[in-house]
């Protein structure tokens, strides 16, 4: 078995470059998967060139107060590595480095996506369409549905197999406006208040649902979205660790663009 541990700064900073690489500012990653089918090769030569492969068990980590864990792993989720080859760290590097774990202290270079040649065929392979990814159209189609069949103002379905929203933003929930129906769940309630690399017990996640009356073993089907794409990945990460089969990838989704695309369109329905 080989395992490879992923420091998400290193992932973020090459996929940055890659995202200059094709004119697009990091303001404009919620079209990482919706527009730009050219960046699923991006993350592809990204693993081959840190040698990681499809089989490798994946161990994310990151620093102190970094957000971005759940993000990486999503990554890997929807590009079709195993999920049962994929693991988030419970704690920081500083704690790892603390409690004696051994670290490797050779620089480690972050590759130049403008300087490499252009990869056709890479040894990582990836899916061909990311699962559990939905684009705008999906979401607009869901809310008309919602709002046909009748959703109150709290995002409670009446029984005809509505489509729940779950926004995971902070405060710009309320400040900025959300999706009509929505449910709020901020991304900061899943984990520690004192360490944002812990993740807290099953059953006090488990509560958090039941507080905003979310069943994650629901039949219906789930949007998850947030500000840019990034905490939203908390969701869905909270919901299968309670339970849900993120494996049915049409019935649990990610809307990748989230409020940074939706919420400056002028014909989308909001709550302001």
């Amino acid at each position: 078995m080989v395992t490879v541990v992923v420091l998400v700064a290193l992932m973020c900073d090459f996929l940055r470059g890659g995202l200059y690489a094709l004119h697009l500012a990091p303001k404009d990653t919620h079209i990482f998967f919706c527009a730009h089918p050219l960046l699923q090769k991006l993350f592809a030569a990204a693993m081959d060139h840190y040698g990681i492969k499809n089989d490798h068990h994946i161990i994310i980590t990151a620093r102190d107060s970094v957000y971005f864990t759940t993000r990486i792993w999503f990554l890997f989720k929807a590009f079709g590595h195993d999920p049962d080859k994929l693991h988030l760290m419970q704690g920081s590097l500083e704690e790892w480095i603390s409690a004696g774990g051994e670290v490797d202290t050779k620089p480690t270079g972050v590759p130049v996506f403008q300087q490499m040649e252009p990869v056709h065929e890479t040894k990582y392979k990836v899916l061909k369409e990311p699962s559990n990814v939905c684009d705008m159209k999906h979401v607009m189609g869901a809310l008309e549905r919602n709002d046909r069949r009748g959703i109150d103002g709290n995002g409670n379905a009446n029984g005809y197999g509505n489509t729940l929203i779950l926004d995971s933003r902070g405060s710009s929930f309320a400040s900025k406006g959300h999706m009509p129906g929505a449910i709020h769940l901020p991304y900061g309630n899943w984990v520690e208040k004192d360490n944002t690399q812990k993740w807290k017990s099953i059953k006090e996640l488990s509560n958090i649902f039941k507080e905003a009356g979310v069943d994650p073993a629901t039949d219906q089907d789930i949007i998850c979205t947030c500000g840019s794409g990034v905490s939203v990945c908390h969701t869905l990460l909270a919901l299968e660790l309670c339970g849900r089969d993120l494996q049915d990838a049409r019935s649990t989704l990610m809307y990748d663009g989230s409020w940074a695309e939706y919420g400056k369109e002028t014909d989308t329905p909001k709550v302001i």
